[in-house]
């Protein structure tokens, strides 16, 4: 028998080409990427959606909670995607602003929402959903809300050159993938995102579209519930202490700096890339 993982994996790849091949044409949302030029910000969209269409085939043909079935606590992980989906789409709909936590906290404390605060909220949210749903003590569902959200943000903070994000997705997302094994909850929709994830990469990489917001949040947060459905407590904390790490990194050395000091980190997160002379079109 097929397994259902692979299949949403195809089903998605093939379906992330057609509709990321149209998403790089869109004329809008467009944002300034990290060379100052307009890009269309739909490849997020066009991932979730190319992966939610997969999913739905796959439920179709395999409903319930067997093996390899989707299970009823995949409902709790999709709409927790949708939460920081919609948090991501306002954002990249209204673009601007400060930049990073401590920025928007800032505005915040000066009596100002964002939609960066709007985010933080979504992640908390999305968080809670998904820990509320698949249970845990006290202290696991707590490391677990502030973990998914902090993967939410974390993948925004990548998301600042083309490609960045999406290569730590994938081997993040293939080792939750294999450690979660058929049946979990994440198996289907999990394989769904990385086919529509690699169709995606090399539109990225070429500059004729990003992730934006919506993208890089649903990511992450798939990346955090992930974490929460195959890691014991220990391993809960030693990744939520990373990503609170790599925050700290972001906020003062930024990402971008850490990794160009680092030459396998530096010729790896190039690889694929735009010459420095970019697209001339």
């Amino acid at each position: 028998m097929i397994d259902v993982a692979v299949v949403g994996f195809t089903a998605a790849a093939v379906l992330g080409l057609v509709v990321a091949w149209f998403a790089a044409r869109a004329r809008r949302p467009l944002a300034l990427n990290h060379r100052e030029r307009p890009v269309p910000v739909t490849l997020g969209v066009a991932i979730v959606g190319s992966a939610a269409l997969a999913v739905t085939a796959v439920a179709l043909v395999k409903p319930g909670d067997g093996e390899g079935g989707l299970g009823a606590h995949a409902a709790a992980l999709a709409w927790g995607g949708l939460v920081v989906l919609a948090a991501g789409l306002v954002d990249d709909l209204r673009p601007g602003g400060p930049r990073g936590l401590t920025g928007h906290g800032k505005a915040l404390l000066s009596g100002r929402v964002t939609t960066g605060i709007l985010k933080v909220v979504a992640g908390l949210g999305a968080g809670t959903i998904v820990a509320a749903s698949l249970g845990g003590s006290t202290l696991r569902v707590v490391m677990g809300v502030l973990l998914i959200a902090g993967c939410t943000n974390l993948w925004n903070l990548l998301d600042v050159v083309p490609g960045r994000a999406l290569k730590v997705f994938m081997p993040s997302g293939l080792a939750l993938l294999l450690a979660a094994g058929r049946g979990s909850p994440v198996s289907v929709l999990g394989a769904a995102t990385l086919g529509a994830a690699a169709s995606a990469l090399p539109f990225d990489l070429a500059e004729r579209a990003m992730l934006g917001d919506a993208g890089s949040n649903t990511l992450g947060f798939l990346v955090g519930a992930g974490c929460y459905v195959v890691l014991p407590d220990w391993g809960l904390a030693v990744v939520l202490a990373a990503v609170v790490l790599l925050h700290v990194v972001g906020e003062t050395v930024t990402i971008s700096r850490a990794i160009e000091r680092v030459p396998p980190l530096r010729w790896v997160d190039g690889l694929g890339r735009l010459s420095k002379a970019g697209r001339n079109d």
